[in-house]
């Protein structure tokens, strides 16, 4: 490792927007204009949490909080956020986050970090329904009793294997799953809105 780079931990906010790449192929122009609306308003909230912006390439952002209470909080916030403003525009135009959330040892210099936690954040996200968060066992073991919103375990465990734990905040609600260990392919076979089931296999 050389001196400019050094090892912290963080809580890994990764979010993108739903659908971008559809609604880019209808009405390109627009798609833009409103990314940068929304982003004008959103991304702001991240500093007011006290996250640091790390990218925002395209319609995704890539962000790191020393507090993972903070984090989540500031996800809530920003879905919150993105559901009145969305009140009034037509559903097919709409733009809805998918947020990961994890934490983790990251690798970072003057400009960017680095490391695993980030790519676990980046693969939650890709599971999170659209408006909702999808966060790791180790920040739902780091928030629980300690967020200002209902948290429950859904799904069974079994006291053979050492589960991890994967959960979803979707309209204040959250609710997590227990399942084996982090598979390289991640799947969601349960279309019921609230509850993410990553694949067991």
């Amino acid at each position: 490792m050389s001196e400019s780079q050094s090892r912290r931990l963080a809580a890994i906010l990764a979010a993108d927007i739903a659908g971008y790449s559809a609604l880019m192929g209808v009405d390109e122009a627009r798609t833009v204009r409103d990314l940068k609306g929304h982003q004008a308003v959103v991304l702001p909230m991240i500093g007011e949490f006290g996250g640091r912006i790390i990218d925002t390439a395209g319609d995704g952002i890539l962000a790191e909080f020393a507090s993972v209470v903070n984090a989540v909080n500031c996800a809530v916030a920003i879905q919150l956020k993105m559901a009145r403003r969305n009140n009034t525009i037509a559903p097919a135009s709409r733009m809805q986050f998918r947020i990961g959330i994890n934490i983790g040892e990251v690798i970072y210099d003057e400009a960017r970090i680095y490391g695993d936690g980030i790519n676990v954040a980046a693969r939650l996200e890709g599971i999170a329904e659209p408006g909702g968060i999808c966060i790791s066992s180790k920040v739902y073991e780091e928030i629980s009793g300690r967020v200002d919103f209902p948290a429950r375990i859904s799904a069974s465990s079994s006291s053979r294997t050492s589960p991890d734990q994967y959960g979803s905040i979707v309209s204040g609600l959250l609710k997590a799953t227990r399942r084996r260990p982090f598979p390289k392919d991640l799947r969601c076979p349960t279309s019921h809105p609230l509850l993410f089931c990553p694949s067991r296999t």
